[in-house]
């Protein structure tokens, strides 16, 4: 039975990471009355910023540049204004259509600091040389003159019970987190060299690095603990999703 809904929580742990579509916006500023959210200001709202990849035409996708977009490009500047977001994250997906390789950094804060924050990623050294080097077609931001998502559950699944859409942005904030620590206990003192492509080559050997740790760990440190904390009850798997 352990073997069984271990199988089962890789299934819906996986469609959790996997490409969602973006949801309905909302105007409710409802928030719960108690838990991690008892920081969250009336004036705070969801944020986008989103990094369209390109997709050679190889069709062999270089999930690299999402490591160097969250390490290189986000993550300096999320340190200088954590403390301004309550709450933000990573989306990663790819899939053939419109949207194609799309990486994205959604945060939670007030339109002062967000306009802060995109004029300091549009500054990043790093996101013109992708950009100039054509390895992202785009990077499109939110309007900070124009916010439309001030709810907690605003970037939740709108299929979701309300109490998982106001309660999932903690969690997938801690994963976000997770991920973007391995990537920096792997490259402490990157980047270091200002050659793009030697630069993605390093972020290449990192990705290898992280994904061949999920294999190996994944199932105890993520997997296991997180079907602890909802008491090993077994999960129902409505549909297959894939990344």
């Amino acid at each position: 039975m352990k073997r069984l809904i271990s199988g089962l929580m890789v299934v819906i742990l996986l469609a959790g990471l996997s490409a969602c579509a973006r949801p309905p916006l909302r105007t409710n500023t409802t928030a719960p009355a108690t838990g991690v959210t008892s920081d969250i200001k009336a004036d705070q709202y969801w944020w986008y910023c989103r990094f369209k990849i390109d997709w050679p035409e190889t069709g062999e996708i270089d999930l690299a540049v999402d490591l160097m977009l969250a390490h290189a490009v986000v993550g300096p500047v999320l340190r200088q204004h954590r403390q301004e977001i309550p709450y933000w994250r990573f989306h990663r997906r790819a899939a053939i259509d419109d949207a194609g390789h799309q990486f994205s950094f959604i945060f939670y804060t007030d339109p002062a600091t967000a306009t802060t924050v995109m004029a300091d990623l549009h500054q990043s050294a790093i996101l013109q040389q992708l950009l100039t080097g054509k390895i992202l077609e785009r990077a499109s931001f939110d309007e900070p003159n124009n916010p439309i998502r001030p709810d907690l559950k605003d970037v939740s699944d709108p299929d979701w019970s309300i109490e998982i859409q106001r309660n999932w942005p903690a969690y997938i904030m801690g994963v976000s987190a997770t991920w973007l620590g391995l990537i920096d206990d792997f490259m402490p003192d990157a980047p270091a060299t200002t050659d793009l492509q030697e630069l993605i080559q390093q972020y290449r050997q990192v990705h290898e690095r992280i994904t061949a740790m999920w294999r190996r760990e994944g199932q105890h440190a993520f997997i296991h603990h997180l079907s602890a904390i909802f008491g090993y009850e077994p999960v129902m798997i409505q549909k297959e999703i894939r990344f």
